[in-house]
């Protein structure tokens, strides 16, 4: 079927890999010379450490390999795996041998196998003996072969498989024995995190009651159950995670935090993991910090049109303090991370203060806010105005120490970007006065403030017209626009959205700047709603308008950005100005 057995597994003229590959041209010596280096200093087939160093790609050593044995190289990410074959091989035997079974032909008890090493005939030896079929191997690189692993043996078997499994051993053994370090119990808790991972949840919640431990997900900003594991498993699970973030498993009085790093394939997600005692057990919640899905272009993360310019021109500035405001979970740190990616790095020094740090960006010197040991923003913020940075981002503006701290900073001659949980852009001027900032220095040290939210997009696989836009905002005492549709698009659910008719996330924004006209507002310390007045007049679009837009557009639902932008704030007109009013219409 794929030409002879021993063809199959390889045969070379006994040189070493790097010297074929030297004499074909795919790497030069000097490349040859640190691979050798680095393969005796951490081990590892050669191969890999070529690909590591970036001297050559993983898939063309794999089609070399490939053509050398006579076989063929496959994308095995992209092949169509029979459930059948994988059972030939368990998850633990797959990892060992890199190898990765495609096809199973029970009439010649025989299988495809991808594997990363084809010379490896001890390997293929030992996968017949434990399999009872000949295998038949093509290449693939190692990473991709890690990956489809991930891909497809932990979601062999469900969840509730594993949980019938444990209780059958929670029976059978020791009822005080813990669970944490048995294969099942690891393969539950990687099951549940997989599972995560896949539906692009934020949050894992592991949540203790009488007789279950309760497992949800937040998946878009709404909390899903996934799971209910039995009370008996429960101590082991937290115990697990605990292991996982290098935790005190005996200490279960007092709350705990730690980080993980969690594999999927070739991806690695850092997990924050935080475990609070409460009646019935501990609680988790598991943060999924995945830097795959982190988008940081701007024109990406959902800015457009005027908001967009408007928030580029800030970034523009040599100096002044730069705002995201919004509750927990609305995606100020993408947007910030976003602005500093924006910023010229290599021309300036950029340094960061953060609680926590949850990306690593290139270029740019990470602080993590310690309060414990008496490292709060205030003080990592005097220690670093000491190491010449051009641009700071503050975590937080949480006290008036560093709230006054970061304005002088900006008087100095540094650009800062900070965050406030304010309900609006507006509503941070006002803020900063309550903390204790002096009126006179906000309209020089001030450069701009974007307020976000996050609202869930109509899932794309199951959109479609729903009712008519006139009759629905007239229900919501809500007015429409001229360029509205006739008719608004809902989803219908299915099973790509888990029926909720939603799939993902895109913000809204309100982005205003500062200009001279606010000078005098600000100093006569002037209410929220005096300064949003004189915001709209000249451009702002406030949050809601901005949702009701997206509403227009197709991307969301009218009762999604009512759920972010509760009623009574999002008075005023829906309709976008296009010019601003004439002054005499503010009453100011």
């Amino acid at each position: 079927m794929f030409g002879d057995k021993k063809k199959a597994r390889g045969a070379n003229d006994g040189s070493p890999l790097g010297q074929r590959l030297l004499e074909v041209g795919l790497i030069n010596e000097e490349q040859l010379n640190l691979a050798l280096r680095e393969q005796k200093r951490r081990g590892g087939y050669l191969g890999k450490v070529l690909s590591a160093l970036g001297a050559v790609d993983p898939n063309t050593i794999a089609r070399f390999l490939a053509e050398e044995v006579g076989t063929e190289a496959v994308d095995v990410l992209r092949y169509p795996v029979q459930k059948e074959a994988l059972r030939l091989l368990s998850y633990e035997l797959a990892q060992r041998y890199e190898a990765f079974p495609l096809e199973r032909y029970d009439d010649t008890k025989s299988f495809k196998v991808a594997v990363a090493n084809p010379f490896d005939v001890l390997a293929m030896d030992a996968i017949e003996q434990i399999s009872g079929y000949i295998p038949y191997s093509v290449v693939a690189s190692s990473e991709d072969i890690q990956e489809a692993i991930e891909r497809n043996y932990r979601t062999e078997r469900s969840v509730g498989a594993t949980i019938d499994e444990l209780m059958e051993i929670k029976r059978e053994s020791d009822s005080d024995r813990s669970l944490s370090e048995d294969p099942p119990l690891v393969r539950l808790v990687e099951q549940v995190i997989s599972r995560a991972i896949e539906l692009g949840a934020s949050d894992i919640h592991f949540e203790p009651e009488e007789t279950w431990l309760r497992v949800r997900m937040r998946i878009d900003g709404i909390l899903h159950q996934e799971v209910l594991v039995p009370g008996d498993l429960k101590s082991a699970v937290i115990a697990r995670l605990k292991i996982l973030a290098q935790l005190d498993s005996a200490e279960q009085r007092l709350p705990q935090d730690g980080r993980a790093s969690f594999n999927t394939g070739q991806n690695e997600v850092n997990l924050r993991v935080s475990i609070l005692p409460t009646c019935y057990g501990e609680n988790a919640v598991l943060r999924i910090l995945d830097r795959s899905h982190l988008n940081l272009e701007l024109p990406d993360i959902g800015l457009s049109g005027s908001n967009l310019e408007g928030f580029q021109t800030m970034l523009e500035a040599p100096y002044g303090v730069i705002l995201v405001t919004g509750p927990t979970g609305s995606g100020k740190t993408t947007t910030l991370y976003s602005a500093l990616g924006a910023v010229n790095q290599m021309e300036r020094s950029v340094f960061t203060l953060e609680d926590p740090v949850e990306y690593r960006l290139p270029m740019v010197r990470q602080t993590q806010i310690n309060e414990e040991i008496g490292m709060t923003f205030a003080e990592g913020l005097r220690a670093l105005l000491r190491q010449d940075p051009d641009v700071i981002l503050v975590g937080e503006s949480r006290d008036t120490e560093t709230a006054q701290l970061m304005i002088r900073a900006a008087l100095t001659g540094h650009l800062v970007f900070s965050t406030l949980h304010t309900n609006s852009a507006m509503a941070s001027i006002t803020r900063l006065v309550n903390m204790g900032v002096e009126p006179y220095l906000l309209p020089a040290a001030l450069e701009g403030i974007v307020a976000q939210r996050l609202v869930r997009r109509i899932c794309k696989g199951c959109v479609e017209e729903a009712e008519r836009t006139a009759e629905t905002f007239s229900k919501l005492g809500l007015e429409v626009a001229e360029h509205a549709p006739e008719r608004l698009r809902r989803g219908r659910g299915c099973s790509a959205c888990n029926g909720t008719g939603f799939r993902g996330r895109r913000p809204l924004f309100e982005v205003f700047e500062m200009r001279e006209e606010f000078t005098e507002l600000v100093l006569n310390r002037a209410s929220t709603q005096e300064l949003e007045r004189l915001a709209k007049h000249f451009g702002m679009t406030p949050l809601f308008e901005d949702g009701v837009e997206r509403v227009y557009e197709g991307e969301t639902t009218i009762e999604e950005v009512l759920r972010v932008v509760p009623k009574n704030k999002a008075a005023g007109p829906t309709v976008k100005r296009s010019q601003p009013e004439e002054s005499g219409g503010l009453g100011i």
